[in-house]
């Protein structure tokens, strides 16, 4: 087994996802983390910075 076909078989490590949040309620896909606290940590770090919009952590479920 070569490591693109070991890859392929794994599942996705990066399941905890950072959206932004804008003014009409659009939901982007900013990061993608395999731990939750990665994850939050960022989020804390973009709204310490004072920006209008909200954020959130949510994990990608199959």
């Amino acid at each position: 087994m070569n490591d693109a076909t070991a890859t392929h078989d794994k599942p996705d490590p990066s399941r905890w996802v950072l959206y932004r949040i804008d003014d009409n309620g659009n939901e982007v896909e900013m990061h993608r983390f395999a731990e939750r606290a990665e994850a939050e940590a960022l989020m804390r770090e973009y709204e310490r910075r004072g920006h209008k919009q909200a954020y959130l952590v949510r994990e990608l479920r199959a």
